[in-house]
């Protein structure tokens, strides 16, 4: 029987009202004659049913194997459902954490398991002061460690359910949508109450900043009328509802996986301030990261797919208006040289969307700037495109085909392979707004294509296991040792040399080419493979040789990349997009299952860029793996 226990009308119209239903705690918000139903919690559930860790398997098996032992006992049984994946790896605990943030200001707020609340951090090895922690306000939750989840599993308002013995306390995070403090308030509504009688529940109300009037920074609670909190909680709730009204409906069979999907959005548009996306958080957070392609690139996509055609068409002129030079070149450096660190692949996909989303992002309607700063794109990528005497004259693109190394410049298959279909879109694109020019782009396109197709017939290779194999740059083999710390080699190697080889440091720096290097083919698993894959434009013995490859020389773990011992799946869109354009449907189904459970947490909507195999977080959250 339902139990209401809260009201709130606003004052330009909706209600707010929360119900006990006798097993769970829900909202409803009324406006004009729509309803919604807000699920929270139950209190009494039971936790989640799991799989045996590694289905059974050792940990040291699974990271020496080079086959996806995980990968290939699920798609043994047939069609991979989702609760196949659920507690195949360890929940994610260890330094695991959420965010909570409006879409106004510049940083979000990081809570971590215990409920303790940090502001934007500034360095990579350290917490900021907590702005606060639960048993600020009630000293019974010091210790406890509690349920977490966002409301409805798709708003950025996070739920913490503290079981104190006889008794329930949940509080409730939020920061108001239009804050635009660089360092937002947090609000926190407190419920309390006895599990003998959950329907008659006390609340109390606060919100904590860093401080307002005084000139140096300080955390402060503040003793806020409660019926300011109440507004401020109904107006949050209320815009998160209409901004998830706006999108695209979803109906999929497995509803988790349909919440998880409605809450990336949100949770990306509280990872940026207004129309420009950030990284991460933590570390991730920091300034230096907003002009990452692939920021641009996943969220706008994202944005396109999901029914969000205006926020993807002011992201995408803000990457042209803010994120580039004058002539097009993203301003995006990284390495103790300050190197440009965007790739041609980059240029490349963000041109085929211009092409694949022309009408959604206005490209008829750009202004005659932005027009000059797409096509400058283009010539950015031509500018790459040199004669290469090594390899009998063909003209290629050589750029760097990662931020991270980007002092390796090479002819790259991935940059090669995306500069051609980013040039042919920028040329139809030319045609579209009848600007002239279009037979540039297109021809070097062909010129190109003719190169990248003439190499990969004289250097493939054929292999019993894998079938042909392609390089991933064309002044290197095309059979790497391994893709990760595996202790499966593409051939038998002695301990002495299998351990030079896996000593190797992994840096920015080029490396010498009469040796292996492991950092370069760690690189290629997680970067140079899945964007020369998706690409589309590769013969199909060679795509299924590097399909094969990644998933038995220690490349994929649940589909999922692996790179080193751990899992590093944020570049995913690109091998998922192959996966589905190959008609590899039930792979493409493990893999995304896999990633939503396993990569991040579904439950809070927060996904990190490198995992432990044992539940530890390796690297702070990012966009594109959101």
């Amino acid at each position: 029987m339902d139990t209401k226990t809260f009201e709130y009308k606003r004052v330009a119209g909706g209600r707010l009202s929360e119900f006990f239903d006798g097993t769970a705690w829900r909202f409803e918000y009324e406006v004009g004659d729509k309803k919604y139903t807000l699920p929270m919690y139950e209190p009494f559930s039971p936790s989640r049913t799991e799989n045996v860790p590694y289905l059974g398997h050792k940990l040291e098996e699974i990271i020496d194997s080079g086959k996806d032992i995980l990968g290939d006992a699920l798609m043994s049984g047939g069609e991979v459902r989702y609760s196949d994946v659920i507690g195949a790896l360890p929940e994610i605990k260890n330094g695991a954490y959420s965010f909570v943030g409006g879409v106004a200001s510049h940083s979000d707020l990081t809570v971590d398991t215990r409920g303790v609340v940090y502001p934007q951090m500034t360095g990579r090895d350290r917490e900021p002061k907590a702005l606060f922690a639960p048993w600020w306000q009630n000293p019974l939750l010091e210790g406890i460690l509690p349920k977490q989840i966002m409301l409805s599993e798709e708003y950025p308002i996070l739920i913490n359910v503290y079981d104190v013995g006889e008794g329930i306390c949940e509080l409730i995070y939020f920061v108001e949508p239009a804050d635009s403090d660089k360092e937002p308030t947090l609000w926190v509504r407190e419920k309390i109450y006895a599990k003998s009688s959950p329907s008659d529940p006390k609340y109390k109300y606060s919100a904590f900043s860093v401080s307002r009037e005084l000139s140096f920074e300080e955390t402060v609670k503040r003793g806020v009328p409660e019926k300011n909190v109440i507004e401020a909680f109904a107006d949050t709730v209320a815009f998160w509802v209409k901004f998830a009204d706006r999108g695209v409906c979803l109906d999929l069979p497995e509803k988790r996986l349909e919440r998880a999907a409605r809450g990336a959005i949100s949770a990306a548009a509280v990872t940026c301030s207004a129309d420009r996306p950030h990284y991460g958080h933590k570390f991730y957070g920091k300034e230096l990261h907003d002009n990452f392609p692939p920021n641009f690139i996943w969220l706008i996509e994202t944005a396109c797919v999901m029914g969000r055609e205006a926020w993807a068409r002011r992201v995408f002129e803000y990457m042209l208006n803010y994120a580039l030079t004058d002539e097009g070149r993203f301003v995006y450096r990284q390495g103790a040289d300050f190197n440009m660190g965007a790739s041609a692949a980059e240029y490349g996909y963000i041109l085929f969307l211009a092409k694949r989303y022309f009408s959604k992002l206005g490209i008829a309607h750009l202004s005659e700037d932005g027009v000059e700063k797409l096509i400058g794109m283009g010539n950015v990528i031509l500018a790459h495109c040199v004669e290469c005497p090594e390899l009998g004259g063909r003209i290629l693109v050589k750029m760097c085909a990662e931020a991270d190394t980007n002092n390796r410049v090479h002819a790259y298959l991935n940059n090669n392979l995306w500069s051609v279909r980013g040039l042919r879109a920028l040329a139809d694109i030319i045609d579209e707004l009848k600007v002239g020019g279009a037979e540039r782009y297109r021809n070097m396109a062909d010129t190109v294509f003719w190169g990248v197709s003439s190499l990969l017939d004289e250097k493939k290779i054929y292999d019993e296991r894998y079938g042909y194999l392609p390089p991933f740059r064309f002044d290197y083999t095309p059979t790497p040792n391994t893709l990760s710390l595996c202790k499966d080699t593409f051939s038998p190697m002695s301990k002495e040399a299998y351990e030079s080889y896996i000593g190797t440091d992994i840096s920015r720096d080029d490396k010498d080419l009469s040796c292996q290097d492991i950092g370069e083919n760690c690189y290629a698993n997680y970067r140079y493979y899945p964007e020369s894959l998706s690409a589309m434009l590769l013969p199909k013995e060679l795509a299924n040789g590097i399909a094969e490859l990644r998933s038995r020389l220690g490349g994929e773990i649940l589909g999922m990349t692996r790179f080193i011992s751990w899992l590093d799946d944020w570049p995913v869109l690109h091998y998922a997009r192959f996966l589905i354009e190959s008609g590899r449907i039930n792979k493409y189904l493990m893999l995304l299952y896999a990633h939503t459970e396993l990569h991040g947490n579904r439950e809070r909507l927060c996904y990190y860029e490198q995992v432990k195999l044992d539940g530890r977080v390796s690297a702070n959250d990012c966009l594109p793996s959101l």
